[in-house]
């Protein structure tokens, strides 16, 4: 008999333990409705599982932060009484198993499962499912699995999407729910309830961790590094239940163990879903690559990470009728998620030694190193700002770092260039071991370029941290000596003289991007250099700040300045004369006056939820400077002159185009970034922007020239998705070409690495600058199909073109993108700030 049963309508638990059900509250008993009646408020699942943990010898609840609307993050640990006593001997006894904690393993060894729900928040069926299952834990444990398991179930990743969508679905859905799919709640509006407060995907922010519920969850997870873990998710509702095996491709630092585990769990569940005649696929579609994914950020950390796919999603609601005619029910899809939870467990359970002694193997083999590169260096050189967030990220992931001892010469890959060959470094260049307990996530993150098996995947084919923060940076052939302190610089400005003539502000990356947002906000008088000069024997590059004492009359102006270059550990210099060695004077006319820019950001139907959001953020977290939010729902009536900085993320435009126009006629700068440039092909008003995209131009079809037996027209149906490939480039590193005396390129040298995930591809500008072009087609990392190499190659990637008395910026790849990519950062500040 299988251990896990069910009736019709309803789950029905075998062996009912009398003594704990009399003492714990089902779920319909404590919120007072069946689950799948109707949808829970986030509020409700904490409290429920907050009584369960009251009322349950096997359950422990802990809160581990709270998201940036406020709503408690928690998770329950659920075993036997007696493995919960000693809950603390046997996190630690994992951690000493994996060399990233010290001691000899005394007293018990479990495995560990954690089951993660709801990280998509209109994909809610599963935090039903998440009550359901510790309630089944919790009181009738008839196999005693949680004798010999640990369980963790995280009821709910993003309670502000959850509720975004609850409160939505409640507020238009029939009584009774109307099933038809024209009905009103099987349409969310936009943004929709997936993303988060800042409408992230928070499964796409696993590694990266920029967004609070994500760095808290995993400060969390890095605690315990569990055996096993689970994301819960939601595919549209015409789609079956898809659960491992994985698809291809694989990283290949997954291992056969890894492999072979999950195609136990997706037999064991099809056991299940056979027995009841439920349908479902594996093997297709999700895949095992992209790092920062719920099931793959695991994976490349000993665990075995699953993604399981019930259909259904925002569009389902309380029941939806599919085009066979059945309908799919709230109930349904919660109880498919119950079901492939404790499947899961199960087979944790009959299989636990070896995930224990896998699991050892895995970090055993990561601190073996890789064959390819023994060590990965990040030169000293690099601006302090970009240290200190590679620094912290890779702290977050225990991964150790050390400093080198001495200069030396090396060999290895140079990332800047993608070539291999000599390398000079210096004493005091931070280096990564290949060889540590993290080795196989060091790998991942550091690769130069990800092995790629095939070129259909579901995401990013490249996401190298050196590329992503803009590094110099190394890999290198063999393991160089090391101090183990490692001593980044700490900034002591010195006091202003009272007679001090004018301050000097490096721009190099975000510390300085932050104190310029400072200094307008306190109403600092900044002006900022387009010519290079010297003072007092050093250089100082275009981009470079100035506060001049003319143009400041607060007495307190010095104290202000040294007060915001203290918070962001940045140095300065006071200099007594505005008489330069070299180059310019300070009274220059190349200095010039930076007004403040007030600064709006377009939202709403028509805009990319996740492409507006990484903006919104990026203002809010990153550069802390004020932001005016517009909705295109009445957008047609505001009066644009209040702004002088326009933001376009992502998204189409086509009707306010011409009032985009005038807007940069009058004087305003408009940011339009990726898909955003495509509404600037033509004007009604008698404007005309000299971009026009290549996917907007009309193509004819030669009907002479088609030979009967030209065998390029004869292709297969079976391989259109390798045809696409041909077209696509689904997410992959490409050097640009900058031209570094623009103002939009100061402080950034003279090329940039560009994330771009789409193959749309623009001229160069006819009457303007192209300040970034791609000089190649090829990607430094990742994949591009042949087709999408043609028509990248010299193209534009950053451009600026008058119009009026204003201006309008193109940037054709995000450069916030999913908020990781922290090197395209000071591109942004400088496209607000530089005017």
């Amino acid at each position: 008999m299988r251990k896990i049963s069910y009736c019709l309508g309803w789950i029905s638990l075998m062996l009912l333990s009398l003594s704990l059900s009399a003492q714990v509250p089902s779920p319909a008993e404590f919120l007072g409705y069946e689950l799948g009646s109707r949808f829970s408020w986030h509020h409700q699942a904490v409290s429920y599982y907050e009584a369960v943990a009251e009322t349950s010898p096997r359950v422990r609840l802990q809160a581990y932060g709270e998201t940036y609307e406020g709503r408690p993050l928690m998770v329950a640990f659920v075993s036997s009484e007696e493995n919960l006593d000693q809950l603390e001997v046997i996190r630690q006894n994992n951690l000493k198993a994996t060399g990233l904690a010290s001691g000899e393993i005394e007293g018990p060894r479990l495995p560990i499962v954690w089951l993660s729900y709801n990280i998509h928040g209109n994909e809610a069926s599963s935090t039903e499912a998440a009550m359901a299952t510790l309630y089944q834990l919790a009181v009738h444990d008839t196999a005693n699995w949680l004798d010999e398991v640990v369980v963790v179930l995280d009821p709910c990743i993003n309670p502000d999407g959850r509720d975004r969508y609850i409160n939505w679905n409640k507020q238009v859905s029939n009584i009774p729910n109307q099933v038809a799919p024209q009905s009103v709640e099987h349409h969310e509006p936009w943004p929709g309830g997936r993303y988060n407060h800042y409408l992230f995907d928070l499964n796409r922010d696993w590694a990266w961790q920029t967004q609070q519920e994500s760095h808290q969850r995993a400060q969390l997870y890095q605690r315990w590094l569990p055996q096993v873990h689970v994301d819960f998710h939601e595919q549209m509702p015409e789609n079956p239940y898809f659960f491992a095996p994985a698809a291809h491709p694989m990283h290949n630092v997954i291992t056969d163990w890894q492999q072979e585990f999950q195609e136990l769990v997706g037999r064991n569940h099809a056991s299940y879903f056979d027995a009841n005649g439920w349908l479902y696929f594996t093997k297709e579609v999700f895949d095992l690559f992209y790092p920062s994914y719920g099931d793959t950020w695991p994976t490349y950390q000993g665990a075995i990470g699953f993604t399981y796919e019930q259909g259904g999603h925002g569009r389902a609601g309380l029941g939806y009728l599919r085009e066979t005619g059945d309908t799919l029910t709230l109930l349904d899809r919660l109880t498919h998620h119950y079901t492939t939870g404790l499947s899961t467990v199960e087979t944790a359970y009959d299989n636990r030694e070896r995930l224990l002694a896998e699991f050892d193997q895995f970090f055993a083999d990561g601190a073996k190193g890789d064959e390819t590169f023994k060590a990965y260096v990040i030169s000293q050189d690099n601006p302090l700002g970009k240290l200190e967030g590679m620094t912290d990220l890779l702290d977050q992931h225990q991964i150790q770092y050390h400093q080198l001892k001495a200069d030396l010469v090396s060999s290895g890959f140079d990332y800047a260039n993608g070539e291999t060959g000599s390398i000079n470094l210096k004493a005091g260049d931070l280096v990564v071991p290949a060889a540590q307990s993290q080795g196989n996530l060091v790998r991942v993150l550091f690769e130069p370029t990800p092995y790629l098996e095939d070129s259909l995947t579901y995401d990013l084919t490249a996401w190298s941290l050196p590329y992503a923060y803009q590094l110099e940076a190394y890999a290198l052939n063999r393991m160089p000596a090391t101090a183990e302190e490692v001593s980044l610089p700490v900034m002591v400005n010195e006091v202003a003289p009272s007679i001090a003539y004018a301050c000097l502000i490096p721009w190099e990356d975000m510390r300085s991007a932050r104190w310029l947002a400072k200094a307008h906000q306190a109403g600092i008088n900044v002006r900022m250099t387009q010519s290079s000069f010297t003072f007092e024997g050093k250089n100082y590059p275009r981009g470079t700040l100035v506060i001049t004492r003319a143009d400041n009359s607060p007495a307190d102006v010095w104290e202000q300045v040294l007060r915001f270059a203290n918070e962001e550990n940045l140095g300065i210099r006071f200099l007594e004369s505005g008489f330069a060695d070299q180059g310019v004077d300070l009274g220059s006319g190349s200095v010039e006056y930076l007004d403040a820019p007030k600064v709006a950001l377009v939202r709403g139907e028509g805009v990319s939820p996740s492409r507006f959001g990484e903006v919104w953020h990026y203002f809010e977290q990153q550069l802390e400077y004020p932001l005016h939010v517009l909705d295109t729902e009445y957008l047609g009536r505001v009066d644009l002159d209040e702004y002088n900085v326009l933001i376009l993320a992502s998204g189409g435009y086509g009707r306010y185009t011409d009032k985009f126009y005038e807007f940069a006629q009058h004087g305003g700068r408009i940011i339009a970034l990726e898909g955003a440039i495509r509404s600037f092909g033509s004007s009604n008003n008698g404007g005309q922007s000299t971009i026009l995209a290549h996917s907007m131009q009309q193509v004819s079809v030669d009907h002479e020239n088609i030979s009967d037996d030209d065998e390029s027209l004869l292709k297969r149906y079976e391989d259109q998705g390798k045809e696409y490939a041909t077209t696509s480039i689904p997410g992959s590193i490409y050097k640009v070409q900058l031209d570094d005396s623009h103002p939009l390129a100061y402080g950034m040298g003279d090329t940039y690495f560009s994330i771009k995930h789409s193959s749309t591809a623009y001229p160069y500008l006819r009457g303007g600058w192209n300040v970034g072009t791609y000089p190649s087609g090829k990607p430094l990392s990742g994949f591009a199909g042949v087709e999408a190499q043609k028509e990248i190659e010299k193209t534009l990637a950053i451009g600026q073109e008058s119009f009026g008395r204003g201006d309008l910026v193109y940037i054709v790849d995000s450069p916030v993108f999913r908020g990781f990519w922290v090197g395209g950062q000071l591109l942004l500040a400088n496209a607000i700030f530089f005017r």
